[in-house]
Formats: structure tokens, sequence, C-alpha cells
């Protein structure tokens, strides 16, 4: 889900910051989550200062550009604050397992269950990778760091499983890229007719990975 390195521990989101008041990382945070619920509603392209400045209910545009300058600082902040909340819900459910295959569970369960919870959180986070622009009309960002996030996070999980006999071999890279395309296309499934429900998707999801990978009798 991330799609920038977490550099935080704990609860420590991107509106703080080394040499912030709290006064500031405060004001800065809620002008992230009014920048994520406007980016939700609206679209990248009706995403401005101006409507942000509404929801946040703040007396000017001013603040905005006091704390983030451009809307493109603005958008790499709201990136980065929604990759820490997804990273930091995700890893301390596994963080909790004691075996590969109990982290494998643990993880998709905590990736979907994340994604149907913070739908506005994840509607930002792709109406800015499909639509932000660097200055010659590039992408700036893309999916393909959030996917690439995934895929690595899923691969040191398979080869513990693989080292300790709980999985079987296989080649650790073409399985995450597998498992995360199953999500990707479960996650739709949530949100596109015929909708499944989370604990259908759950279910399925995380029978898959365990037929997957599981030693051969």
């Amino acid at each position: 889900m991330r799609v920038t390195e977490d550099k935080g521990k704990g609860g420590v989101t991107s509106a703080g910051g080394p040499g912030r008041s709290p006064a500031a990382s405060a004001r800065r945070a809620q002008i992230v989550d009014a920048a994520i619920e406007t980016l939700a509603e609206l679209g990248h392209g009706q995403t401005t200062f101006a409507r942000i400045r509404e929801r946040a209910d703040i007396s000017s545009t001013r603040l905005i550009s006091y704390h983030f300058g451009t809307k493109g600082e603005l958008m790499s902040a709201v990136l980065e604050e929604v990759g820490l909340r997804a990273h930091h819900a995700i890893s301390q459910r596994v963080a909790g397992e004691t075996t590969a295959a109990g982290a494998l569970r643990a993880r998709i369960e905590a990736q979907v269950e994340w994604v149907a919870g913070n739908r506005s959180a994840v509607r930002a986070m792709y109406e800015i990778c499909l639509n932000e622009r660097a200055p010659d009309g590039t992408l700036r960002y893309g999916m393909a760091p959030s996917a690439r996030a995934n895929v690595e996070a899923l691969e040191p999980i398979l080869r513990a499983g693989q080292e300790s006999g709980e999985f079987r071999q296989f080649d650790t890279g073409l399985m995450a890229l597998t498992l995360k395309s199953a999500i990707d296309a479960a996650i739709v499934r949530m949100t596109h007719p015929p909708c499944l429900t989370l604990a259908q998707c759950v279910g399925e999801l995380t029978t898959l990975a365990e037929l997957a990978t599981r030693r051969e009798s």
C-alpha cells in the first residue's frame, strides 16, 4: 500500500517533523485531512487550495501555502500520510504473528480491511498517483511505487516461510506478485458490482494464499 518510505515510528505521521511546533503540526494535519476528503469527493483536477480551505474551515489559502508552498508539495504530503497510516496499521497486525503462515494471513487481512475502512484515503492516493504531473507533463508517481512496495512487503514473509519449512519451494517474487494481484482484484470486487463483502474477499484471499504456499505432502 505504501507509496513512500516509512520514516516514522509508532503513531508519528507526516504532519509532524523536527522543529515544528505542536500548533504547526496540528495545522498541517488539518490541511492534509481536508485535502484527502476533497480529493476523494471532487478528484485531483477540482482539488484547489480554495476548496481545501473551505473544507478545513480556515481563514485563508495563505495558511495552506505557508505550510506546503504548492499543490504539488501538498499532494506529496498526502501520499506520505496515507502510506504511513496504512503501513502502521498493517505492520502492527503482522508484528503479532509468530509464524510465516500467520504473518501472511495477517498481512492480507489487514491490507484488505484497511482499504475497506479508509475509502477516502485510498481514493485520494489513486487520484494523486494517476493525475499529478511533473513540469514536463509526465506522471510524478503512477502506481508502480505502490505496487512495488506491496510486493516487497510480501516477499520477506514468503522467504521466511520457506526457510522455516512452513511453505513449499516456489519463486518468491512471482508468488508475491501473484498474491498482490489477487488482493488488487478482490479490492475491485468490493467496490464494483456484483460486489463481494469484506468477509468474502478476505476468506477467498487467505484460502488462496494457504493453498498456494503450503508444503506438499
